[in-house]
């Protein structure tokens, strides 16, 4: 397939989602809860710290937009004052460039930001991809990671005509992309060994898998009916020729859920990385689902098909331009129309079928300790 070139437009919708005016922080509430549900953890965490340094640095890689993990800060803050009042800390936000760094630091200083009440404080950005350094050597106290690490490093193709999602991939597709995340993963930990200063801790939260032999795929992976109503959509709209059928056949939504044996292989395994890290901990969990919890008590599909499909969106929007509308599109209006038409049917699918989509939110947490 030829590359297309898309002419600009005025008024594109192409910053939409992910891209700022507060949609992702807003539509998050399952990736807020995954940060919540870390708070003891990071409290605990921050008690193993040597707190007899100058300074301490906590960092949080795949920051997004900042709000969710403002809970999580306050709470490193907060115990970091307790057993040290007059610690000096650097929070470093790591993102990538295209993050929208002007809602970080509107949340950092708003109302559920922590320099409104916790002072000697100093923030950092950090721009770049966490499969690359992104602090300075041994340089980091705390490292935390919610909703991110089961990104995939850069975009994926293969040839699976049936599915966009891993767990439903088979064959050559299924190895190939199962080896694409053993090696993420293992780069990512590999950098994250650089950064963190010995003594350090890493509390890594994730999306997650679990055997199910009742499923077809063989598991029950995090949001996997999700990613079905994605293909049903993508698939009615290549139906209709609005998408490239040939560009679909190969789209794989860049993300890899992984199993507790897949964490540990490369920290096992690894002569570099078993030196490297101990394992604090290592769990699987469910947490709660807040738009099944809605649709649950009120009853309201509309409510529920809205808030859900706005959720989806605000983390898939720009996987599903870049690797799927643009290359269908002659320019930025279509894509915004194709963008609109996809995440419009999603909202009437959820709102038809509120039970058959539902989100499992099958999460992973590992605390790692630095040699």
């Amino acid at each position: 397939m030829t590359e297309k070139k898309l002419t600009s437009s005025q008024g594109s919708r192409a910053t939409e989602g992910m891209g700022g005016q507060g949609f992702y922080d807003h539509y998050s509430a399952i990736q807020r809860n995954a940060v919540f549900a870390q708070i003891k953890r990071l409290r605990r965490s921050v008690q193993e710290l040597d707190l007899s340094r100058p300074e301490l640095r906590v960092i949080d890689y795949g920051c997004g937009p900042g709000r969710n993990s403002m809970a999580a800060f306050h709470a490193v803050l907060e115990e970091i004052r307790t057993l040290s009042p007059d610690m000096p800390v650097v929070t470093v936000h790591n993102d990538q460039i295209g993050n929208d760094w002007n809602d970080l630091f509107s949340n950092i200083n708003g109302p559920e930001g922590y320099l409104r009440d916790i002072d000697q404080v100093r923030p950092e950005a950090s721009v770049g991809s966490f499969f690359d350094l992104v602090a300075s050597t041994g340089s980091i106290d705390l490292g935390m990671s919610f909703m991110a690490s089961h990104w995939l490093n850069g975009g994926i193709h293969l040839s699976s005509p049936n599915t966009l999602f891993f767990a439903d991939m088979t064959g050559p597709a299924r190895d190939a992309i199962r080896e694409k995340a053993k090696q993420d993963w293992t780069l990512f930990l590999r950098q994250r060994a650089e950064e963190v200063r010995s003594g350090g801790l890493l509390v890594i939260e994730a999306m997650s898998a679990i055997k199910n032999p009742d499923d077809p795929s063989g598991l029950a992976a995090g949001g996997h009916r999700l990613y079905r109503a994605f293909w049903r959509i993508a698939k009615n709209m290549a139906s209709e020729g609005l998408i490239d059928s040939k560009c679909l056949e190969m789209f794989v939504f860049p993300l890899y859920f992984r199993e507790v044996e897949e964490i540990r292989a490369p920290l096992e395994s690894e002569p570099d990385l078993k030196a490297a890290f101990e394992i604090v901990e290592l769990v699987n969990e469910l947490v709660p689902n807040p738009y099944t919890q809605l649709l649950q008590e009120n009853s309201d599909k509309s409510g529920y098909g809205k808030s859900y499909a706005a959720f989806a969106r605000g983390f898939s929007e720009s996987s599903f331009r870049k690797g799927l509308f643009e290359p269908s599109a002659s320019n930025i209006n279509e894509v915004d129309r194709l963008t609109e038409t996809f995440f419009d049917r999603l909202e009437q699918l959820f709102v038809a079928e509120p039970d058959r989509y539902t989100f499992d939110n099958h999460s992973m947490t590992l605390v790692l300790r630095r040699h």
